[in-house]
Parts: C-alpha cells; sequence; structure tokens
C-alpha cells in the first residue's frame, strides 16, 4: 500500500504566503497579549525548585553558567524562587537573614563554606530552644540600596532577624542606583525610594519600558535565563555545585599606590558622599516590622606594605575610612542602632583576592562570632 494513503497535495506559493501570514499574526497577537499582561514577574515565580530540586543556598549568581550550574537573575521574584528559604518555616526554627555583598554571598567559597552555612554547622539555639537556621541572602556588589531591596522581599519569609554586613563602599552615593538589581526591578526601587523619601535620582530609574521591550522579543533574554535556570537545577541537585572557584586568582595589594582618593569610576574622588538615609531606612524597615537588626561593619585588610600609611587597602584612604566609622559610630550611639565594628575582626593573613573576601577558615571563625551575636539578639 505504502504511502498512497497520503493525500495528494500541490503546494503554491500561495498557500506559503497565507502559512506565513497568519504564522505572522500569531506571533504579533501573542506579543500584544505578553506585552498587555507583563507577565514577567508571575513567569519568574514559577520554579522546580523547592518541590522537584531542592532549594538553593545561595541567590543565583554566575559568571560562568556551564560550569556553575548556575546563572545570574536580576528579578527578585525569580532569585527568591529558587531558594531554600521558600521551604516552610519549622515551629522550632529561629531563621535568620544574612544580608549583603560577595563576602555573604561567598565568593570563593563552596556552599558549605559561607557564613550561614558556617552559622548553621555549629547548631545553635536560643533560650527559649529554637534552632537558629541562617539563610543567605548575601548578593555580589557593593550596594547598600541593592541590599535593601532584597530584604524587602526577604521580610515576607517570616524572619526573626537579620544580619546586615556591610562597608564603606556600600554606602557611597553613586554605588546605590548602578547594580543590576536595581535596574531590573525599577517598579520596586521607585517604591522604596518614595516611601522612605530618599535622596535618589529616581530619573536614572527606567520605568517606562516601550511596547517592543514588554514584548516576548523584548524579553526573551530574561525568558530564555528562567528556562536555563530550572533545566540547571537538576545539575545542581546531582552535584552540589553552584559556584566553580578560579584555580589561580590574584591576591589582594598590599603594596598601594600614593593616592588618597576614594575609588570610584569617575569624578570627585575627594568627596565622600555617604547614603545614610538608605542605612535609616533600613532600620525603620524591620523596627516596623518588629524584627531585630544587627548591623556589622564588615572585616576588611589593612594593607601593611607601601604607602599603607596613606591608604588602608586598594578602596579606602586612611581619611575616608576614618571618618566614615566615626560617623557610623556616632549615628548608631543616637539612633540606638545595634552595630557591630568589626572591621578588624580578622587577621590580614586571612583575606584572599580583594580586601573584604576571607579564606574558609576565617568565614567560620567569623560566623562563631555571629552567631554569639545572633544569640544574644534572640534574648533582647
Amino acid at each position: 500500500m505504502g504511502w498512497s494513503w497520503l493525500t495528494n497535495y500541490t503546494y503554491t506559493w500561495r498557500f506559503v504566503r497565507n502559512v506565513v501570514l497568519k504564522a505572522s499574526i500569531l506571533f504579533l497577537l501573542c506579543n500584544v497579549v505578553y506585552a498587555a499582561l507583563e507577565p514577567l514577574p508571575f513567569l519568574s515565580r514559577l520554579t522546580f525548585y523547592n518541590f522537584i530540586v531542592a532549594g538553593r543556598e545561595r541567590l543565583p549568581f554566575s559568571q560562568d553558567p556551564k560550569n556553575d550550574y548556575n546563572i545570574s537573575l536580576h528579578r527578585i521574584e525569580g532569585m527568591f524562587a529558587s531558594h531554600v528559604i521558600q521551604k516552610p518555616k519549622a515551629d522550632d526554627e529561629f531563621r535568620v537573614l544574612l544580608i549583603g555583598d560577595s563576602s555573604v554571598w561567598g565568593w570563593l567559597l563552596e556552599p558549605d563554606q559561607t557564613l550561614s552555612a558556617c552559622i548553621n554547622a555549629q547548631d545553635y539555639h536560643t533560650i527559649d530552644g529554637r534552632r537558629v537556621v541562617a539563610y543567605n541572602l548575601g548578593y555580589p556588589v557593593l550596594s547598600a540600596f541593592k541590599d535593601m531591596m532584597i530584604l524587602e522581599e526577604g521580610l515576607k519569609h517570616d524572619p526573626d532577624a537579620i544580619i546586615w554586613i556591610f562597608t564603606l563602599q556600600s554606602l557611597l552615593d553613586f554605588e546605590q542606583l548602578r547594580h543590576p538589581i536595581t535596574g531590573n526591578n525599577p517598579d520596586r526601587a521607585l517604591n522604596l525610594i518614595e516611601k522612605y523619601q530618599l535622596n535618589l535620582d529616581s530619573d536614572q530609574l527606567l520605568l517606562d519600558k516601550t511596547f517592543l521591550e514588554k514584548s516576548i522579543f523584548g524579553e526573551r533574554r530574561e525568558l530564555a535565563d528562567l528556562l536555563r535556570h530550572q533545566i540547571y537545577g537538576l545539575a545542581w541537585m546531582i552535584t552540589h555545585v553552584d559556584h566553580t572557584n578560579p584555580v589561580f586568582y590574584e591576591a589582594r595589594a598590599d603594596n598601594l599606590l600614593a593616592d588618597d582618593g576614594l575609588l570610584r569610576e569617575s569624578g570627585d574622588t575627594q568627596t565622600m558622599r555617604i547614603a545614610w538615609d538608605v542605612v535609616d531606612a533600613v532600620w525603620q524597615m524591620t523596627q516596623a516590622q518588629d524584627v531585630p537588626l544587627l548591623m556589622i561593619n564588615g572585616p576588611m585588610y589593612r594593607a601593611g606594605g607601601q604607602n599603607s600609611d596613606i591608604r588602608y587597602n586598594s578602596y579606602y584612604p586612611r581619611w575616608a575610612y576614618d571618618e566614615y566609622r566615626e560617623q557610623l559610630l556616632n549615628r548608631a550611639e543616637q539612633l540606638n542602632w545595634t552595630l557591630w565594628d568589626a572591621w578588624d575582626a580578622i587577621p590580614n593573613d586571612q583575606f584572599t583576592d580583594t580586601p573584604f573576601h576571607y579564606t574558609p577558615e576565617a568565614t567560620c571563625q567569623f560566623a562563631t562570632q555571629i552567631g554569639t551575636q545572633i544569640v544574644s539578639l534572640a534574648q533582647s
């Protein structure tokens, strides 16, 4: 019988034209509906994590997705959807959120070597018997406003305490709106700026997207990244790898340039404008929900080589950091902040590639000190 049952149809150019035309109209219609609904926040929440595969212990960040089994996501909904914090809070759990930069996230560290992992390994308990469970909500690059945006979402997960680790560079005014998280969540950023009357230029936020930018075509990269993130979850579940550390890295500098300027891309390096209003807002945000906040002025490397009498390290001239610490301590006393000035809490030989990243051993030693503070915080 062969293929004689198939309809003998002659395909003409008219038929091809009609197929292409109908497909184009359907594609255009799908884009119009998609742009009108703006479903990316909803789609970002759809996930296999914490259901089919285990939730991730760190927010998604990668510079080498294929080897890290991970990918950088910058929409906050998608970042949190894959995180282990989505699991229901246990009755005997004292939930602690760690907020901060790459030193909290754990650059050059394995997932079980981060501050949160070391705290959890110590098996701390509060005076009423609850288990201290720390969650890593750090994210690379220094920006206090980025931390504030992550904290806003984190507060929806019923925390019992917040640990916020920052440094001077995190608080400098020009750092606040440069982070990709800010740019990819402009509505959230604007809401915080207006709610807390922050002295940040909201005109830098790209609030009004064009139709093309809101369409499937315009958001194809974000949609593809969401799908890839789900696929990488299988490899994460099998290997527990979410970040591949480089074999070699350049150590933090000990011999410094004879320059007393702040580290910034351009402009006046001698003027230090600190976004204290962002720090105030973080404090207000936690107090409004009656969640204790411990602020930590994070440890940093203190150079001892050439020109160390001018600079503490490649980031900070001595005049700037000393002035910052004085202002920080004064504000903490005046505003009744709970602050730990831990700037020299880690020995100099325990820092790795930057003045703010430390070895696994130093990380766990620092975590032990933080754990003790958490237990005290729980009793206050």
